[in-house]
């Protein structure tokens, strides 16, 4: 009795469960770490709305004391430069604080200065 044809149909049928597996599962969920490095890397030009989303997540990640706090967006041009000024503030303390993310238009550089 051969028992190759059988063997063989077998090793086939898992080798398609398995790729069927890989393919239904997709990409691998992205991490905290992975979510944090593409905000503060976006692709050129920055639009606003991809400079608010950054700056979203850039507080959520590095300034949860900010998540959800009012903020402002200005296209600034600063020697030749445009860069979107995203500032989160919080007037709530007994003293004014607050976090301003800047995103230059061309090169998508992030600059983040926190404020006391």
């Amino acid at each position: 009795m051969n028992r190759f044809p059988t063997v063989a149909a077998a090793w086939t049928a898992l080798l398609i469960a398995g790729f069927a597996v890989v393919f239904l599962l997709g990409s691998p969920v992205a991490t905290s770490a992975d979510e944090l490095q593409t905000a503060l890397h976006p692709a050129p030009p920055v639009s606003q709305a991809v400079a608010e989303q950054s700056a979203a997540t850039i507080i959520k990640l590095q300034y949860p004391t900010f998540d959800g706090k009012p903020y402002t967006v200005r296209k600034a041009t600063d020697f030749g430069v445009d860069h979107w000024v995203i500032e989160y503030s919080d007037t709530t303390g007994s003293a004014p604080r607050g976090v301003r993310i800047s995103i230059v238009v061309k090169s998508g550089k992030v600059e983040i200065a926190a404020f006391p």
